[in-house]
């Protein structure tokens, strides 16, 4: 069943915006007004629904009623003007060609000016058919947490000299006032290999060497079909890797330990330092490791054997970054919302203002999420994503990762058009809080 979605926005303004209905309320008893819109994905809607109807109501304000016809209308807008702050009731109908409603949702929203509130909704199926169409709402000054950047990609196959099949799976981190990342390159059946460039802006890059810095290793066994970028750590003057090792392809994957004191030269540990097991955890990939007050955080996903996709999020802590001990409450973080679908994967994690932030990314890698934690192993989330490829030019959107340079947020993160030749791009925020 094919998602239909819909994001809303309230801004601080009244601003001029096409929608083929828009109800105004004339019986409005608050200054503050604004407007929101209902941005729907038409290209993913369901076959049989013909007509989406959205009704606001408040106690002190008429109903609006606003009409989208997703095979007549040439928008993909439904536009509400002059609205009121305060607690509104959103009740959404999707119609099929004879009016029946068979998909239907609603929420309790707050509108608060100046503030931004995100409310997660599902329509479910009227009758007792299956599937849902998820909806996703997020009130405030902007349609997302995160802005994507106008001229992505920022880095593609064609900036490697290995004529990769993609580019992917950012590692970076902003070292003396450079950006420094590590990135994965996939060729044929699954292999790939590491490689390292440097930029001033974050934007331009330039490769740093003419061959991977990075490879997988005949001699050691268990990285010998493929390896991924996991993690990358300045910690003193010394570079940590937490790569992820694969033996074959789809196989059992562990994650691995290389050390550098330039981030070009690598010196890899024999053994994985984190390593897969053959129940829950037997493919591991490590994604973020952090050092917060002399104990080292490693944030991993895993998934059991006989089901590659049902992935959760786990810890392991360190006093020295090489001997890791799992935390006996794994799993911290699995699917609680219906965005994130049967699992949660690849979490990316920075200490801010005296908080962990994660960003981590749902199982059909096309939305990402955050969650704040006072002490890396208890965690709260933003019930809505702060990121889709909605918001994109994407059909595929994946592997966040997370860094702050100066005031500013970024998310770089793989992007493709579906045939899976990956690029790099990225979005930003000035407040992730």
């Amino acid at each position: 069943m094919k998602n239909l979605i819909f994001v809303l926005l309230l801004v601080s303004v009244i601003v001029s915006g096409c929608s083929k209905s828009t109800i105004t309320s004339p019986n409005n008893n608050s200054n503050s007004t604004g407007k929101v819109s209902l941005k729907i994905d038409k290209t993913n809607a369901p076959q049989n629904v013909v007509s989406v109807f959205a009704y606001l109501t408040k106690a002190d304000a008429d109903t609006l009623i606003g009409i989208l016809n997703l095979r007549s209308d040439s928008t993909a807008d439904i536009s509400f003007q002059n609205i009121s702050v305060g607690t509104w009731h959103l009740l959404v109908n999707a119609e099929d060609e004879s009016g029946a409603v068979i998909y239907t949702g609603q929420s309790d929203v707050q509108v608060v000016e100046g503030a931004t509130v995100s409310v997660s909704l599902t329509l479910v199926p009227v009758t007792s058919g299956t599937g849902n169409i998820d909806i996703y709402v997020t009130w405030g000054n902007t349609y997302s947490m995160f802005t994507d950047y106008f001229n992505n990609p920022i880095f593609n196959t064609t900036n490697n000299p290995s004529n990769p099949n993609a580019v992917s799976e950012v590692k970076m981190i902003y070292d003396n006032g450079i950006y420094k990342m590590w990135y994965l390159c996939t060729y044929n059946s699954g292999r790939g290999n590491i490689w390292y460039a440097e930029s001033q802006d974050g934007i331009n890059w330039t490769n740093k060497s003419n061959a991977p810095v990075l490879d997988v290793d005949s001699v050691m066994v268990w990285d010998d079909h493929a390896i991924g970028g996991g993690a990358v750590l300045k910690d003193g003057n010394v570079y940590k890797m937490y790569f992820n090792g694969v033996h074959e392809n789809y196989g059992q994957s562990s994650t691995g330990l290389a050390v550098s004191t330039d981030g070009i030269h690598w010196q890899k540990y024999a053994n994985p330092v984190l390593a897969a097991d053959n129940a829950n955890q037997y493919h591991i990939g490590t994604q973020s490791v952090l050092k917060v007050n002399n104990t080292y955080y490693l944030y991993y996903s895993a998934s059991p054997i006989d089901n590659y996709n049902l992935f959760t999020i786990n810890l392991a802590t360190s006093t020295d970054g090489v001997n890791w001990t799992k935390y006996q409450g794994n799993p911290i973080i699995t699917s609680t919302q219906p965005w994130e679908g049967i699992g949660v994967t690849y979490p990316s994690v920075i200490y801010d203002n005296d908080k962990f932030v994660m960003i981590y990314e749902n199982s059909a890698r096309d939305k990402e999420g955050i969650a704040y934690s006072s002490d890396g192993i208890h965690w709260t989330k933003n019930l809505s994503p702060v990121f889709t490829k909605y918001q994109t030019n994407w059909a595929q959107i994946d592997y966040p990762i997370l860094i702050k340079v100066n005031n500013e947020y970024r998310i770089y993160y793989s992007c493709g058009t579906g045939n899976d030749q990956l690029s790099i791009s990225f979005a930003r925020s000035n407040n992730i809080q």
